[in-house]
């Protein structure tokens, strides 16, 4: 699915990673491991071409991806076609990336940009999926800021869901949820016909999840 050839990432003169060789399966689960600081989450903003965001990044090596029916080198794309290619491949962070409007606006404005069609139905059943749909049902329109943390952390996949990516990236899916909501997660995932990659630091979250294991 992904194939990365000697990556190797820095900005300036502060050296982020390099040399990474990686071959992510098709409909499999990778989970990369390894302490804090060491580029996990670059790596996983590499893969979408996000970490273009940041200033100046100095890229080296491949990311290899059929985009568009042809085998590409992400690290070639122009800037015009990062935003087709970020709705294969998807980010969720973390630290929930939320817009300052109600729950259910915050997956309406998203499915609108993206001409999602048919997104009144897509979101109950992505809430639903992420076990959320229960706990908020009454209160869609209410200020999503006021979710609990592990509430916005289930929000925001929800919001991945929508567009049906090719490649999930996660980044600690579950750090913000009670071990039986993770373990419920890790469940959802774990049948999802979809290429994923997570970042996880709990050794049975690897265990249960990973068909393949990358360490930093």
């Amino acid at each position: 699915m992904v194939t990365i050839n000697n990556l190797s990432l820095s900005f300036e003169d502060k050296k982020i990673f390099e040399n990474i060789n990686l071959h992510i399966e098709k409909n499999k689960i990778t989970v990369i491991i390894g302490p804090s600081g060491v580029g996990k989450t670059s790596l996983l903003l590499c893969l979408n071409q996000m970490i273009k965001h940041d200033a100046k990044p100095i890229i080296k090596g491949q990311i290899l991806y059929t985009f568009k029916g042809i085998k590409t080198d992400l690290n070639s794309l122009k800037e015009n076609e990062l935003y087709e290619l970020r709705k294969e491949i998807i980010y969720v962070s973390q630290h929930p990336d939320l817009l300052p409007l109600s729950i259910y606006e915050n997956l309406a404005f998203f499915a609108k940009a993206h001409n999602i069609p048919n997104y009144e139905e897509k979101i109950k059943e992505v809430l639903k999926k992420v076990y959320l749909y229960e706990e908020v049902k009454d209160n869609l329109y209410m200020d999503a800021s006021k979710l609990s943390g592990g509430q916005q952390q289930r929000l925001i996949l929800a919001r991945a869901f929508l567009l049906n990516p090719k490649v999930l990236l996660l980044d600690e899916p579950t750090a913000s949820l009670n071990e039986e909501l993770a373990l419920k997660i890790e469940k959802m995932l774990q049948n999802q016909k979809m290429t994923i990659v997570i970042i996880s630091h709990f050794k049975s979250q690897v265990k249960n999840l990973a068909d393949k294991i990358y360490r930093f």
